[in-house]
C-alpha cells in the first residue's frame, strides 16, 4: 500500500477516497478511528491517509492532480 494524501481531518480523507473509488481506484482512509480513540485533537500526532495498492498509486496521483471537469448537459 502506498500514501497517495495525509489530511488533517476525516471529512477531507473521505472525500480523495470516493474522487478515487469513482474512477475505479479502490482506496482506503487510514488513522480516522485513530484521532476519535486517542482523543488527539492534534493531528500531527496522528495523521489520516489515504492509501492505494501500489500497482494503482501513479494513477491514483494522475487522477488526484487533474482538474474537474464540467457536467456535460
Amino acid at each position: 500500500m502506498k500514501v497517495v494524501q495525509k489530511f488533517n481531518n476525516a471529512i477531507s480523507a473521505n472525500i480523495c477516497k470516493g474522487v478515487l473509488e469513482e474512477n475505479g481506484i479502490p482506496a482506503f482512509v487510514l488513522g480516522e478511528n485513530l484521532v476519535w480513540s486517542t482523543g488527539a485533537v492534534n493531528t500531527d500526532l496522528v495523521s489520516i491517509e489515504v492509501v492505494v495498492d501500489d500497482p494503482l498509486y501513479d494513477r491514483a496521483m494522475e487522477i488526484l492532480s487533474s482538474k474537474p471537469t464540467e457536467p456535460v448537459e
